[in-house]
């Protein structure tokens, strides 16, 4: 029969290489060479990965880095804070120490030193150090380390008091630079990117470098030294990140590194000072600018203060040190924690304020970035089906269609489809694989036996090859679907990644106010509170929120029992802690933010029992920036895995919509346009309780919720609402009903897992209303897990849907 071409192309068989995860062949190499090979090239590559080699190399470099010729603090500091991360440092960072001390100490002070480095790499492990008392505890066992196995080696062989002194000032230095150490591993442990560093996270490496620096002091290479490369390169960078001031002072400080390794003060001082000068100068003209800038420098005092040779090396190595700077890629400094490691600071308070203002405002362009980012991900699917378990309903669906269009009517249908069932189904997966193979089914490729069962088997090769069609394209336009959205996808990826560069779309109607905070600086400098700066920052809603920075204290408490009653007196309004940044150990300045204090606290409990493994109801409870406590339940379509996708996609996009500062209509109508967008049917409930933490109000939103119930003692309210589901429709109405919560009152929330077992009783549901009337219970954990058991029995033990109860309780603040 005649059919229409659809479209250009036809399967021929199935292509394994669009199938996602490929299963790679081995190389033959291998099979060549033999298994063992690979195992042993595989156990080779686990050992010697490059981070683990990369460590071996500095604890090498750390183990020459004597300082005056005498002290070596970084190699025993280096070998505490790094030696404990796995087994492969543990005995690798003590031995490639001691070859770096082999290199260059003899009697005393290799054999002083190296048991030194054993004694810090191993004794800590089996001491038990628990955070965050480890960040004091470690330096002070590696200073101890250091004195007592330093002084017992130096009273068996040459007792001295110069020496005792020289070991004690040692120890402190080594107990010093484990903790700048730790910092240092803390960052490489975590993977943190260049530019996200800190000052400290900066200033560690910065002296990490130093002691390296050190260490390749004396190392040449073809006659040029890699110390001096280094040094070089690293005051073009400073120059060309930070100007004139970066330039100079990175110059003066690398200068003087060469003078810690013996006593006489170098003349390569004042060349490292005046070409990081003279590069800063020519910062204006780019890259080139300050090459020149550099070398201009380089050449002239190399040529009035060393002789020929000194020149000639300096310069070779002036020039390695600008090609490599030069073959930077163009986009490095994009990379650099420029801001954070600036060399000038800020010059008057309108700058300072201007920075406060800018990272304040930079979180909540974070946060709106977030939310894109979550739209996003509701394009795409978290839990993929197997590719077998698809493979398989596909090919059932394909039988199906061809029964339906052949079979129906036949007098052969019961035969067929009920008592040879199995041979049926053979037969036409049979055909169904030979189609696929061949393109096209004829009369003639149909086997005998088939030919001889089925009365219309003239016209079963063509209702085989319209099926098929009809499955070819209606998968051609699902890959469409899914490609679109995969699409959209993206495309929402980028705009949040616009976003998070957009300065200029950032809250104008945040502002700090400078007179408040001379007020503010003035009368804690009179009543004696201990702060460095205080920042008032005001939002567009009058929000008024504190930036603080202040000493760091040991007991973390003080920005809690002493700044915070401080501000809030000068304020006459009470302020509590929301946000702290506190330093590692009890050194530099700790960073905190104070916001009013709350009048009201909300104890949450939470029960939930799911139908199958997962359960298809999320919800979340979360202290919003405006002071309020947002609570959401949201039930997705069904049960189970798909379930628990649609409803945990609505709770974490309101979440991200309401901290980014969107209003409850804004918020849930851009749930509702995105879960419209997808190409299926995917609605949820949405359950929401706003409680004001400073009036007490609750205001309930609910689209397609079942009643929640509001407990005062033994009277309970209902706050109920008929609309339909998120999702559904695209004109949604959004009604919001307000009720005074008073302390001790609880609010009750579910599902309809937790309701409809009722039924049966009331015909409506309601029993929750007269089970809260008639317990006393007040904790809100237990009164859900009540709640649920007795749902839990009404269903006779076995729940027809998920049942999820969160029961809020409203107190008075008393803190």
């Amino acid at each position: 029969m005649d059919r229409p071409e659809i479209y250009t192309f036809k399967r021929v068989k199935e292509d394994k290489s669009q199938t996602p995860g490929p299963k790679w062949r081995p190389w033959p190499q291998v099979v060549l060479f033999g298994t063992n090979v690979h195992r042993r090239l595989g156990a080779l590559t686990q050992v010697f990965d490059v981070e683990t080699v990369v460590l071996w190399v500095i604890a090498f470099l750390l183990g020459r880095s004597f300082i005056l010729g005498e002290v070596l603090p970084f190699a025993a500091a280096f070998a505490a804070a790094f030696a404990s991360k796995n087994r492969k440092l543990t005995w690798g960072i003590p031995l490639f120490s001691i070859l770096g001390l082999v290199t260059m100490a003899e009697g005393y002070l290799m054999w002083g030193n190296a048991l030194a480095i054993v004694g810090v790499s191993f004794l800590p492990q089996y001491m038990t150090l628990r955070e965050p008392r480890r960040w004091i505890a470690l330096p002070l066992v590696t200073l101890s380390i250091m004195v007592v196995t330093k002084t017992i080696f130096l009273l068996l062989n040459n007792p001295n008091i110069y020496l005792e002194i020289v070991i004690f000032f040692e120890a402190i230095a080594a107990g010093i630079l484990t903790f700048v150490l730790m910092i240092v591993r803390e960052v490489i442990d975590e993977g943190k990117p260049l530019k996200e560093f800190s000052l400290e996270d900066a200033a560690s490496l910065i002296i990490l470098g130093i002691g390296i620096l050190i260490g390749l002091a004396g190392v040449n290479v073809f006659g040029l030294s890699l110390s001096g490369i280094t040094c070089r390169l690293g005051i073009i960078l400073a120059a060309f990140l930070w100007g004139i001031s970066g330039g100079t002072v990175v110059g003066v400080a690398v200068g003087v590194i060469p003078a810690m390794a013996n006593l006489a003060l170098p003349k390569i001082l004042a060349i490292y000072a005046l070409s990081g000068l003279l590069a800063g100068v020519f910062r204006g003209f780019g890259r080139l600018g300050v090459s020149l800038g550099f070398v201009t420098g380089s050449l002239i005092m190399s040529v009035l203060m060393m002789d020929s040779q000194q020149a000639l090396s300096g310069l070779w190595e002036t020039g390695l040190a600008v090609a490599a700077f030069l073959l930077l890629p163009r986009d490095f400094e994009s990379h650099m924690p420029v801001k954070t490691v600036g060399l000038l600071g800020y010059t008057d308070k309108e700058e300072a304020a201007a920075s406060h203002l800018k990272q304040w405002t930079a979180e909540r362009m974070n946060n709106l970035a977030k939310v894109f980012e979550e739209i996003s991900m509701t394009f795409v699917e978290t839990e993929a089906a197997e590719p077998e378990i698809q493979e398989s309903s596909s090919i059932g669906r394909v039988l199906q269609s061809i029964s339906e269009v052949l079979c129906r009517g036949c007098g052969l249908y019961k035969t067929c489809w009920e008592l040879e069932f199995y041979q049926t189904y053979r037969d036409f997966f049979n055909l169904v694989s030979l189609t696929e193979l061949k393109g096209q089914l004829e009369f003639d490729d149909l086997p005998v036996e088939v030919k001889r069962r089925c009365l219309r088997s003239r016209d079963l090769s063509a209702a085989v090859n319209r099926v098929l069609e009809t499955a070819r394209i209606n998968e051609f336009w699902e890959e469409k679907i899914e490609e679109s959205r995969d699409l959209i996808s993206q495309q929402l990826k980028g705009v949040s990644g616009v976003i998070k560069n957009l300065a200029q779309e950032l809250d104008l109607k945040t502002v700090v106010d400078l007179e408040l905070q001379e007020r503010l600086m003035r009368d804690c400098r009179e009543l004696g509170v201990p702060v460095k700066q205080v920042v008032p920052v005001i939002t567009g809603n009058n929000q008024v929120f504190i930036r603080v920075t202040a000493e760091a204290c040991l007991d973390r408490e003080t920005c809690d029992n002493l700044l915070a009653p401080g501000i809030s007196a000068l304020m006459d309004t009470r302020y509590e802690v929301s946000h702290r940044k506190c330093p590692r150990g009890n050194w530099g300045t700790c960073e905190f933010t104070l916001a009013r204090a709350f009048n009201f606290r909300v104890n949450t409990g939470v029960s939930q029992l799911a139908k199958r493994d997962v359960s298809g109801d999320s919800f979340n409870v979360v202290t919003l920036k405006d002071g309020r406590e947002l609570i959401v339940l949201s039930d997705g379509m069904g049960v189970g895995r798909r379930a628990a996708q649609e409803s945990r996609a609505t709770v974490n996009l309101l979440e991200e919509l309401f901290n980014t500062g969107f209003g409850q209509e804004v918020a849930i109508k851009t749930v509702n346009s995105v879960l419209m967008l997808r190409q299926r049917e995917s609605f949820a409930t949405v359950d929401l309780a706003l409680i004001d933490l400073y009036s007490g109000e609750v205001e309930s939103i609910k689209i397609g919720g079942v009643p929640s119930f509001l407990k005062r003692g033994s009277r309970v309210g209902i706050i109920s609402s008929n609309n339909l589901p998120i999702g559904v429709v695209e004109d949604l109405d959004i009604p919001a009903e307000k009720r005074a919560m008073l302390p001790g009152d609880m609010l009750v929330m579910v599902t309809d897992g937790v309701l409809d077992p009722g039924k049966l009783i009331d015909g409506r549901g309601l029993w929750l209303r007269d089970f809260l009337a008639r317990t006393n219970e007040q904790d809100p954990h237990r009164l859900s897990e009540m709640i649920i058991n007795k749902a839990l029995a009404l269903a006779r033990g076995e729940p027809r849907d998920d049942m999820t109860v969160i029961c809020a309780r409203v107190d008075r603040n008393q803190g």
